[in-house]
């Protein structure tokens, strides 16, 4: 994809080589010449193994793949693993996650291939959909991040090892590319009310609900109990420890219900 040719033909040729599987074993390129999606589709198309890195100065990113469908993905924003998201939910519980490790690692030294949500699994600590589920969660929140990137080279290892964040299931990529889409076009109706950052919210003085009508998820608690002063949707992306996206939807809902209003530096309310 570097040395590209008029009309991308040899962009097309360095893909085709690394998916029929001939010399090459790194496709190198840059976003700007190849979408992120359709280099997935392309891995997907050639049942690839390997991992996809991705860097845009100065973050970075990666997305590993196993036989063309996708185990496991990160980012800077978002790189929290799914057994972590598993625990947080009090879905496993940690001890039950360290088993469950511990166990994996035993089979390791007997050359076992059972991988940690397989025995998550198979130890009835949850079930195989709830494991399925958390694992789509976490990729569409790590692509969220990647595909917003507009810069950035791409370098696919072919089989490179990915042993560690395989957890034994597997994400197709037209599913993995549509759940990451509907955050991309929730993001993007965000962005008429949140266009920034630095946007600014307050608590309401007077909600749009009669208060026996307001009923807060625990996400929304967390937000409201920082913005006694006003701040910054930054700041309170790094005050409660959520990502930028599921900050902005939570004050998206929040401003829409009348719960928050627009404020300026100096605590003023502003006009929509």
């Amino acid at each position: 994809m570097r040395d590209r040719t008029a009309g991308g033909a040899s962009v097309r040729s360095n893909c085709t080589d690394v998916l029929r599987g001939r010399h090459l074993v790194a496709l190198e390129g840059n976003l700007k010449d190849f979408s992120l999606a359709d280099m997935f589709r392309l891995l997907a198309s050639g049942a690839k193994s390997g991992a996809l890195h991705v860097v845009s100065e100065p973050s970075e990113g990666v997305v590993c793949f196993r036989d063309g469908e996708v185990i496991f993905a990160s980012s800077d924003g978002v790189a929290q693993t799914v057994g972590a998201r598993l625990v947080d939910a009090g879905v496993v519980s940690d001890k039950q996650l360290r088993q469950a490790t511990g166990l994996m690692k035993i089979q390791k030294k007997t050359k076992a291939s059972r991988r940690l949500g397989q025995i998550l699994v198979d130890e009835g600590y949850l079930e195989a959909g709830v494991l399925e589920y958390t694992l789509r969660e976490q990729l569409a929140d790590a692509l969220f991040d990647l595909l917003r990137w507009d810069e950035g080279e791409l370098r696919f290892e072919s089989e490179a090892p990915c042993d560690d964040h395989d957890l034994g299931f597997s994400v197709p990529v037209d599913v993995v590319l549509a759940d990451a889409d509907k955050r991309l076009e929730m993001w993007r109706r965000i962005k008429d009310k949140i266009p920034s950052g630095d946007t600014r919210f307050a608590m309401a003085s007077e909600p749009g609900r009669k208060p026996a009508d307001i009923h807060l998820k625990p996400r929304e608690w967390m937000l409201l109990c920082f913005l006694h002063d006003g701040r910054s949707v930054d700041e309170l992306t790094a005050l409660s420890g959520y990502n930028d996206f599921e900050t902005a939807k939570v004050l998206y809902g929040m401003y829409a219900e009348g719960l928050i209003v627009k404020v300026g530096p100096a605590g003023e309310v502003l006009a929509e």
